[in-house]
């Protein structure tokens, strides 16, 4: 989710008022000016539309950013352990241990996370790091799980949650934390094994893993 780090709208507005000031120092310091100077306005703005969409896409991973930024860079596919307090139907007692596979796309200004079970996916709706003075990370979120058709109407149906992680490692090899949901359940997640792949289904990701 998130919004691009500055659209080509974006840019060019900054650049109209980047131009107009400095033509407005040039006509006080009495520098005439002519539709010349205007010529290069158009590779202006495509060459700073294409910096930030590298760095937005690319730039900001690379390892002496990284220091710059702080921003963590956690694309890719983990695996997955969480354990939940929810009850099916008719139980006493908690679900298993299930596991599972989360999968990451991440540039600078987005965050999106797929969480697959084999029952069920959950995907990110809003995120925001916490970047403690120590270092220490935190992801915060809220989420919707849409479990698989089969199991609604009874067994589990669409819910939402919202979780806090901790980040562990620099890079992170590690995640860890605990979750809430609106059917008044909570667990914990871990996820472990960063992939650099990108999965689209749990059997893909599954299949993958077994392979290797």
């Amino acid at each position: 989710m998130g919004k691009a780090l500055l659209n080509k709208t974006s840019v060019s507005i900054l650049l109209i008022i980047a131009i107009a000031v400095w033509g407005g120092f040039l006509w006080v310091l009495g520098i005439e000016l002519t539709w010349e100077h205007a010529q290069p306005y158009s590779l202006t703005l495509a060459a700073i539309t294409s910096c930030l969409w590298l760095f937005d896409r690319y730039i900001w991973r690379i390892w002496p950013i990284q220091k710059v930024i702080r921003r963590p860079d956690l694309n890719g596919t983990w695996r997955v352990s969480l354990q939940s307090t929810y009850k099916h139907p008719g139980s006493a007692e908690p679900v298993d241990p299930v596991s599972g596979f989360a999968v990451v796309r991440q540039t600078f200004s987005s965050i999106s996370i797929r969480l697959m079970t084999e029952q069920a996916e959950s995907f990110l709706v809003a995120s925001s790091f916490d970047i403690q003075t120590d270092g220490t990370t935190y992801l915060y979120g809220a989420y919707q799980s849409d479990p698989s058709i089969h199991l609604r109407s009874g067994i589990s149906e669409i819910h939402y949650g919202s979780f806090r992680y901790k980040l562990i490692g620099r890079p992170p090899n590690q995640i860890s934390g605990h979750y809430w949901t609106d059917r008044n359940t909570n667990g914990s997640i871990s996820l472990i094994e960063r992939k650099n792949a990108f999965f689209d289904s749990y059997i893909e990701a599954q299949h993958s893993s077994d392979a290797s």
